[in-house]
C-alpha cells in the first residue's frame, strides 16, 4: 500500500512540475543556430541532389574529352571573364553572328541585344563563378552545362543567385564559337518553420485580436 502511494505521489509531482522545456523558452541565439543549421542542411541536401542529378545525366550521355572539350570549357571561362568586365570586343569575337538566348526571364535576345546592353550599361556584374559542368561534343557542335553564382543588374533590376547555364557552340572554320544559351533560375527549397509554439502563438492572437475588433465594433 505504502508502495502504491509513493509511485503515484511521484507522478502527481511529475505532472504538476513543469519540464526543463517549459520553464525555458528557446532564446533568440538558439533558434537562429537552429535556423542556420538547417539552412545548411538544406543547402548540402540540394548540392547532392544535382550531383545526383549530374550524376545520371552523365550515364545516360556519351562522356566528352580531349581538347575540343577543353577548348569549350576555356571559351566558357573567358565569356564569363569577359562578362564581368564588360568586355564588348572579347564578347564579340567569341559569340556567332546569328547567337539567339534565352535569358532567366524567358526572354529571348542575339548577339546585338547582349552588345547593346554592355555599350549603354544596362548589363552590370560583379560575380559570376561556375560549377558543375557537364560537357560534351558531337563532331561540330557541342554543349556546355554549369551552375553559376551570379550576382549583377539587368535594365535597373536585380539577377543575383544561383543560375543553370546551357551553351550550345558549333564549330566554323575551325574555330569555335557559341551559337545559343538559355539561362534558369534555380529556386531555392523553403525554409520550413522551425518554431511551432511561436507559430501557434502567433495564430491564437491574430485570432484574439480580430475577436476583440468585432467586438468594439458591435
Amino acid at each position: 500500500m505504502k508502495t502504491r502511494l509513493l509511485l503515484l505521489l511521484l507522478l502527481l509531482t511529475a505532472l504538476a512540475t513543469p519540464t526543463q522545456a517549459q520553464r525555458r523558452p528557446m532564446s533568440d541565439k538558439a533558434r537562429k543556430a537552429k535556423i542556420a543549421a538547417a539552412a545548411a542542411a538544406r543547402t548540402k541536401a540540394e548540392r547532392a541532389a544535382r550531383a545526383e542529378a549530374a550524376a545520371r545525366a552523365a550515364a545516360f550521355l556519351p562522356v566528352s574529352d580531349g581538347p575540343d572539350a577543353t577548348e569549350l570549357l576555356r571559351i566558357d571561362g573567358v565569356l564569363a571573364d569577359a562578362t564581368l568586365r564588360s568586355d564588348a570586343e572579347t564578347i564579340t569575337h567569341l559569340l556567332a553572328d546569328e547567337y539567339v538566348a534565352v535569358n532567366s526571364k524567358g526572354l529571348v535576345t542575339g548577339k546585338a541585344d547582349v552588345l547593346a546592353a554592355i555599350a549603354n550599361d544596362a548589363a552590370q556584374c560583379d560575380i559570376n563563378k561556375g560549377f558543375e559542368y557537364v560537357v560534351r561534343v558531337y563532331g561540330n557542335t557541342g554543349l556546355v552545362i554549369h551552375n553559376t553564382s551570379f550576382r549583377g543588374q539587368l535594365d535597373g533590376t536585380s539577377v543575383t543567385g544561383e543560375y543553370r547555364v546551357t551553351r550550345f557552340f558549333i564549330k566554323r572554320n575551325g574555330k569555335w564559337l557559341v551559337a545559343a544559351s538559355q539561362t534558369t533560375h534555380v529556386t531555392p527549397a523553403p525554409l520550413v518553420a522551425l518554431n511551432k509554439g511561436a507559430a501557434k502563438r502567433a495564430f491564437r492572437d491574430k485570432k484574439k485580436n480580430r475577436s476583440s475588433y468585432v467586438a468594439d465594433r458591435h
